[in-house]
């Protein structure tokens, strides 16, 4: 049926599904902004490079299918569409997510622009508070801003082979992220704060740059961990010998602090909450995973190994993984009864 008269059809029949595929389509029909009882709009494999402004008249579409087109930008006037619950525009030409389009996609759940040119996740996403689903894969992505931490809906990022970096300490905020994929990146550490992402059961960071994982990561819902293709630290034997503690006055004062706060009669601890610059400070203290005694700006760096699949309980096979652990002294380094390991660059 020529796409005039199907159009023509959908139109006096209130259609709420508008399809054109596969047509070689560089303009719009005039007829399909007439089409004002669409919820669907599937314009997929053709060849737009452009949306018209008259479109804004199919106030009711909640999803739009341009994949597969030639589209460089976000069509100005998908800004104009309040309902749109799921836009695909994946395997474009797109430069950037114009900002002044996604910020007016308050509604939208699931954005998925894989497959284009995109350098950088604008700041106006955080306008996109409905945010539940963001595919950004195969695009060049070099940093994930702190603004993305406003979509807190958001349970799935999918921004694998990307040139990403660093993940931001912050993204311990998405508390409903379910599932992270940022494999073949140039990501060198995933912060310890992932364990704030309680919800997170899928964790993809193969073909990256990283050594070890955070401890947090003991504390993510993980069911499935997928991290070959990484320089990960082995388990081999090299010669030590032993070193003394020595440290500085800064955190001699600190760990004396740290422990006064346990007894509420210290005077100590009284003086040191009318600072609130020390009990700034005192937030970022960590505790030994040996001795359990607290510290802040000193400690050991080590490592153990684990089995993935059994420790962290995964339904996949993840092999043996080195998680991060830090020791307070090498006091507790040298007593026995524990298995962690100083860790050992090659030179």
């Amino acid at each position: 049926m020529p796409a005039d008269t199907s159009l023509l059809n959908a139109v006096r029949g209130n259609s709420k599904s508008v399809t054109i595929c596969n047509k070689s389509l560089s303009t719009i029909p005039p007829l399909l902004c007439k089409v004002v009882s669409a919820r669907q709009l599937i314009l997929k494999n053709n060849k737009l490079k452009e949306l018209p402004y008259e479109l804004e008249n199919l106030k009711d579409l909640q999803l739009v299918n341009l994949g597969n087109n030639h589209f460089e930008y976000l069509p100005l006037v998908l800004g104009c569409l309040p309902h749109i619950d799921t836009l695909h525009i994946f395997n474009n030409q797109l430069k950037e997510l114009t900002g002044a389009v996604i910020e007016r996609l308050v509604s939208c759940r699931i954005l998925n622009a894989n497959n284009n040119n995109i350098d950088q996740i604008p700041p106006e996403i955080r306008g996109m508070k409905s945010l539940q689903v963001l595919c950004l894969e195969r695009n060049l992505v070099t940093t994930i801003p702190r603004d993305i931490l406003s979509c807190l809906e958001i349970t799935e990022l999918h921004l694998g082979n990307n040139r990403i970096k660093e993940l931001p300490r912050e993204l311990g905020y998405l508390r409903n992220l379910n599932k992270l994929y940022v494999y073949k990146n140039e990501i060198s550490e995933i912060p310890d704060e992932i364990g704030h992402c309680q919800s997170l059961q899928v964790l993809d960071v193969s073909c990256n740059l990283i050594t070890m994982f955070p401890e947090g990561i003991y504390h993510c819902a993980l069911k499935e961990l997928h991290c070959d293709e990484n320089p990960l630290l082995e388990h081999l034997p090299v010669l030590s010998q032993n070193v003394n503690d020595v440290l500085y006055l800064k955190e001699l004062c600190a760990r004396m602090i740290l422990v006064s706060f346990k007894d509420r009669n210290s005077s100590l601890r009284k003086s040191a909450t009318l600072r609130p610059d020390i009990l700034n400070a005192l937030k970022d203290a960590k505790k030994c995973v040996v001795c359990e005694q607290s510290y802040l700006y000193s400690w050991l760096e080590c490592v153990h190994f684990v089995n993935a699949k059994s420790e962290l309980k995964l339904s996949n096979k993840a092999g043996n993984i080195p998680i991060r652990a830090c020791l307070c002294s090498y006091d507790c380094f040298y007593s026995e009864g524990h298995n962690y390991f100083a860790v050992s660059y090659p030179s």
